[in-house]
């Protein structure tokens, strides 16, 4: 059997293997027995964030989904109140972790910023 010569669209490497992207295809229209080229493509995926999150920290970005799910009827908070607020939480976690039990006074505050920050067990 003679051997074929490469197409213009293609190139042959050392082992005879054809190093081409694109291949060519018989198609149903035009005419009968019509060959084209049928190029393959490779895509590129870019993953970024939601429209309107901007360059939020790693914290913030986790409240606005918990906002999504959960914060229906409450005020959305900014970065900058999130980042206050959540300071405040951890400031009085560590009181509690440091000296045992918080006062009334400091429980009912733990629990504001926890409702809103988002951050109870749903």
């Amino acid at each position: 059997m003679p051997k074929r010569k490469p197409s213009a669209g293609s190139s042959r490497s050392k082992n005879g293997k054809s190093s081409s992207r694109s291949k060519a295809v018989k198609t149903g229209t035009g005419n009968a027995g019509s060959l084209q080229r049928e190029e393959k493509r490779t895509s590129t995926v870019t993953i970024r964030p939601p429209i309107g999150r901007g360059n939020y920290n790693e914290e913030y970005a986790e409240y606005l989904e918990r906002y999504e799910l959960y914060g229906e009827g409450r005020a959305r908070l900014s970065p900058g109140d999130f980042d206050r607020l959540d300071e405040e939480m951890l400031d009085l976690l560590a009181l509690e972790a440091e000296q045992g039990p918080l006062s009334d006074e400091q429980i009912v505050r733990l629990q504001e910023l926890e409702y809103l920050l988002l951050d109870t067990e749903q």
